[in-house]
């Protein structure tokens, strides 16, 4: 239907557009097709969760978490402050971030604020370190933010970005 109204409008004279189709589940299909944009759900940012179901794209993750070990009760244990308000907490605990320099991680139990991790002996982590994560799930995680610092590629910091899912309000 969508290509046989654009033909009609094409034939009688009107600009067409660009085309956006190919939500999440359908946009590796839509990407067969010439002209029109694609529009999966977290197209500008992407997060573990597209690479792991898609891993035929080449999906380059945006948003990056910040993490930092804040304890050290054993010496292959460590806590870091990356609670449920920090990341999106909607999928099973191994589901929730992806560590860049700490693939190994095992998770062992998070609540509001902390994230207990398990790491192979000889990790190199001490308190104040910082690990980066990637989240599983970006969406809900950008939510729970009040901005986003910008990064150039120098790693660099560059501006704050104000978080617009943060402003809502319910009314009655």
């Amino acid at each position: 239907p969508v290509t046989a109204m654009v033909e009609q409008l094409a034939a009688d004279g009107v600009a067409v557009p660009n085309i956006v189709a190919g939500g999440t589940p359908t946009f590796p299909a839509h990407a067969q097709r010439g002209g029109v944009d694609l529009s999966p759900g977290t197209y500008s940012l992407w997060d573990v969760g597209y690479s792991t179901s898609c891993p035929d794209q080449p999906f380059l993750c945006a948003a990056v978490l910040l993490v930092r070990v804040i304890s050290k009760p054993e010496p292959n244990r460590l806590c870091v402050d990356l609670g449920h308000k920090a990341v999106a907490a909607e999928n099973p605990l191994e589901r929730r971030v992806r560590f860049l320099n700490a693939p190994d991680a095992k998770f062992m139990g998070q609540n509001e604020e902390h994230l207990v991790l398990e790491l192979p002996a000889g990790h190199g982590f001490e308190v104040g370190d910082v690990l980066y994560g990637i989240p599983w799930h970006i969406c809900p995680t950008v939510a729970l933010h009040q901005e986003a610092n910008v990064v150039n590629e120098e790693h660099d910091f560059v501006e704050r970005w104000p978080i617009a899912a943060r402003g809502r309000r319910l009314t009655i």
